[in-house]
């Protein structure tokens, strides 16, 4: 009875030993694949991209039907984040993510100014400059303060049924994610 005993405790501590073995090998193929590296593979920075969730696109997982959607990855290593769109009656929704997927800051047309999507994104040191300039364009934009280095934004807009469908397309491609440095000459305003 003893040397079954001793058997299964040694059969039980060589699968464990397999078992870890194979989690150790696997941690590199799957420790990559957060949301910010695969966003980082799929987008350069302060470029805005519009995900096609029924076609299968891989950048985000577990959306919303009811939603279109469009990621702008950002670096504030030098410069901040101007991203803008224009207004529309439909709701949208920003959020703003470091790069280990935590929403730092998050607006949506209800509580943006005139239902508009003027962003700022700006590091403490960033945010200083932009005090001593106080630039036209950061008095309509939303302001963000962020100690991150980089992230994502992930914008949402509805679409409840496909007569909504081309009008967030639209507002989608209108949406430009900029670099931003505080006091130089801004790029072209987004219209209506």
């Amino acid at each position: 009875m003893n040397w079954r005993i001793a058997y299964y405790v040694l059969c039980a501590l060589v699968l464990a030993g397999i078992v870890h073995i194979c989690v150790v090998l696997l941690v590199p193929a799957y420790g990559t694949r957060d949301a910010y590296a695969v966003i980082s593979r799929q987008t350069d920075p302060f470029a805005f991209r519009q995900i096609d969730a029924a076609a299968g696109d891989t950048a985000l997982s577990d959306v919303d039907p009811f939603f279109s959607y469009g990621i702008c990855r950002y670096e504030l290593s030098q410069v901040g984040l101007h991203m803008q769109g224009p207004k529309i009656d439909s709701f949208w929704s920003a959020s703003i993510l470091d790069d280990n997927g935590t929403i730092i800051y998050s607006l949506n047309s209800r509580t943006a100014i005139d239902n508009r999507l003027d962003l700022i994104l700006l590091d403490p040191v960033q945010i200083l400059r932009l005090r001593e300039a106080q630039p036209q364009e950061a008095e309509s934009a939303i302001v963000v303060e962020a100690d991150v280095r980089a992230g994502f934004v992930v914008l949402r807009v509805l679409s409840p049924d496909e007569s909504w469908a081309e009008k967030s397309a639209q507002f989608l491609r209108q949406v430009h994610c900029r670099p931003y440095v505080p006091g130089e000459a801004p790029p072209e305003q987004v219209t209506q």
